[in-house]
């Protein structure tokens, strides 16, 4: 594989992945509602933990820093809770709630 070959494979990973964040932040907001408004599980959290997972890790690849760095910080503010029976208390709702909402931000302001 050219040089070339590979940039504009790797420009149609980052344009797909740039695609598909929004609804990707739609699942998360799905997710995060459902655990706090009393649909709580494990199995809930551990969802919504690997998907900011994908994000980060994604987001750094394809060049998407702040998304990166937003849902690495989302996903590690969750770890917590991880395997917690009850949803986060309300602080630490607040706290997350205002971390995906700086990322649904860094997510509408890429390109």
């Amino acid at each position: 594989m050219s040089d070339d070959e590979f940039r504009q494979m790797m420009a149609a990973f980052s344009a797909e992945f740039c695609a598909d964040l929004p609804s990707r932040i739609e699942s998360i907001y799905s997710l995060w509602g459902q655990i706090i408004h009393g649909e709580h599980t494990p199995q809930r959290m551990e969802e919504l933990i690997r998907v900011l997972h994908k994000i980060a890790g994604s987001a750094a690849t394809f060049g998407f820093s702040a998304v990166g760095e937003v849902a690495a910080a989302a996903e590690s503010r969750l770890q917590a809770n991880r395997d917690a029976p009850q949803p986060p208390d309300a602080a630490a709702q607040g706290d997350i709630t205002q971390l995906l909402d700086r990322l649904r931000h860094a997510v509408a302001g890429q390109p």
